[in-house]
């Protein structure tokens, strides 16, 4: 059975006649005729009562009719939804996230998105780095934004921010009367810093390498707030993206500039493929005019205020 059997049928159903039904559907009578005669054998069955003067559906044929009608009607419905899809109007996209998003303004993409595409559904899921990076590589997620370039050919990533690293101390460290500090100081320090998995982690331990030390960490956590905390109880100090430390800035912390500088970028990673889902394509490009309407340079601004804390606030 074939679609345009189907379409054949009805269209003689319509019209009680082979005639008129070949004019509508734009096709030669003898070739419906044959292919409705090629149904009617598949099926064992007559569909129509055929005389010269008329055509008429059989008790089967009415019934018939009744399926035929609905599937065509399914038929029409699925290729609506097909071309919705194509046109953007609809859709499904899976998108991996950092944990330190908030402080990059990428919730704001994410919802003027939304906006823009309301029939498309976004599903957000929070890993690291490489664990986001190993969903993309198995096609369990559509998209993620990682704070690592990994240099894999089989990604393509898409500049969304750049930021650099600070120090976070406690205000009673030795340091905390520093404005900032040389990197090779802080080889004897004890860091708490976000896991192993994250592309934070690596660029700092890479940078530690780099200036003659590795660096001694007490503890990794994914948390912002736990890590400052840790860090204003004197346990170690933190070296983290400036937007994230300014933006979790607390009483009885101090922000230190690093040098040299250790530079962090966030990135949209999508898998290098040609032949990516509308949807996909539509939010890749979004992201990228974003990006130029927020951020033309690609960069965002790092303001570290401190607040300085009195008696009134707490006594450290």
């Amino acid at each position: 059975m074939e679609m345009h059997q189907l379409e054949y049928v009805l269209a003689v159903a319509k019209y009680s006649s082979f005639t008129r039904a070949a004019q509508e559907i734009k096709t030669s009578q003898s070739s419906l005729s044959q292919q409705i005669s090629k149904l009617e054998n598949e099926l064992g069955i007559s569909l129509f009562v055929r005389t010269t003067r008329s055509v008429q559906l059989t008790p089967a044929g009415k019934e018939f009719l009744t399926h035929a009608k609905r599937i065509m009607s399914e038929v029409i419905e699925a290729r609506r939804c097909i071309h919705e899809y194509i046109s953007f109007g609809k859709g499904y996209i899976s998108v991996g996230v950092i944990p330190i998003i908030g402080h990059y303004r990428i919730p704001n993409l994410l919802s003027s998105f939304k906006n823009n595409y309301p029939r498309v559904t976004l599903s957000l899921r929070e890993k690291q780095c490489n664990e986001l990076l190993d969903l993309l590589h198995n096609s369990k997620i559509d998209a993620a934004f990682v704070q690592k370039d990994n240099g894999d050919p089989s990604f393509q990533f898409i500049p969304v921010a750049t930021d650099q690293m600070v120090v976070v101390t406690s205000e009673r460290h030795p340091l905390a009367t520093r404005k900032s500090v040389d990197l090779k100081e802080l080889q004897c320090e004890n860091f708490i810093v976000p896991p192993p998995a994250s592309g934070h982690h690596v660029d700092f331990h890479n940078a530690c390498l780099s200036a003659g030390f590795e660096p001694n960490i007490l503890m990794t956590c994914s948390s912002v707030k736990t890590i400052l905390s840790l860090v204003r109880e004197e346990l170690g100090i933190a070296v983290l993206p400036a937007n994230v430390a300014s933006a979790d800035w607390g009483i009885c912390l101090k922000i230190l500039s690093l040098t040299p500088t250790i530079n962090g970028k966030i990135f949209l990673a999508v898998k290098n493929n040609a032949d990516l889902p509308p949807t996909l394509k539509a939010f890749m490009e979004f992201t990228s005019q974003w990006v130029n309407k927020h951020n033309p340079q690609n960069h965002i601004q790092i303001k570290v205020i401190p607040i300085k804390s009195t008696f009134e606030d707490i006594i450290c």
